[in-house]
């Protein structure tokens, strides 16, 4: 009996000494990249962004000498997303790796291999992890707040590449669990893409009063809610174009 009880408590210490290794080790990681992110958007800040009234001027020379999967840049009003927009040839790289390539658990802001924004399709995709420090996409939270929904200077989404600058106008806001139809870049005809837009107008929690029609050019933005994976899913159409000088 003494025996057993010796390793039953054996086994407790060990166990226990695993999980506080283990916590120990996920909080470590998770304020390395919450302080790498703050000195990479300050970086940005100084250096690579010129916000005018209109579009974003990136300086991407600066930023393809640190990655060559840079494809874009976006910001959206009002929130925490200024970064540059990365692509791979899957849509699980960056998920788990930084925009310097380093192995990160905030991962980086990335494009669907499916899409290219110099060439848009009826629906271009972008996903980012939704972080509670409000890095990458956690901050697209604010878009299911009335004070941000009420601010119509908010509704706007600048995105720029080395050959374009792009303003997208939000007309759709809404979380829903996790699930494919959202993420179609692809329609067989317009009577498809009508049926999906009259779809994802419908879900959002607030009407933005913005028309789209068939011949518009949509960006979806794609973040995790909560663990249990729900989604938050914004919807924008082109509004305005410029190629870059």
């Amino acid at each position: 009996m003494v025996i057993r009880k010796r390793r039953l408590w054996y086994v407790v210490l060990v166990i226990g000494g695993f999980m506080i290794i283990l916590f120990t080790y996920n909080i470590t990681s998770y304020l390395y990249s919450y302080k790498s992110d703050l000195k990479f958007k300050q970086e940005l800040e100084d250096n690579i962004i010129k916000d005018d009234v209109n579009f974003l001027s990136i300086d991407f020379l600066q930023l393809q000498e640190i990655n060559n999967d840079v494809v874009g840049f976006i910001k959206v009003e009002n929130t925490n997303i200024s970064y540059p927009i990365v692509k791979s040839s899957d849509n699980t790289y960056y998920l788990n790796h930084s925009f310097t390539n380093e192995k990160n658990d905030a991962g980086a802001i990335f494009l669907d291999y499916r899409n290219d924004l110099d060439n848009l399709s009826k629906n271009t995709i972008i996903y980012g992890h939704g972080r509670i420090d409000n890095s990458m996409f956690g901050s697209l939270d604010n878009l299911l707040e009335e004070k941000w929904l009420k601010n119509k200077d908010n509704y706007y989404i600048k995105i720029s590449t080395p050959k374009n600058k792009m303003i997208f106008k939000i007309f759709s806001v809404y979380t829903i669990e996790k699930e494919s139809y959202y993420l179609k870049t692809y329609f067989s005809n317009s009577k498809y893409f009508k049926t999906f837009l009259e779809t994802i107008m419908k879900r959002s929690i607030f009407n933005f009063k913005t028309n789209v029609n068939t011949n518009d050019k949509i960006l979806t933005l794609s973040t995790c809610k909560d663990n249990y994976g729900k989604r938050i899913v914004v919807h924008a159409k082109m509004i305005k174009k410029e190629e870059t000088n």
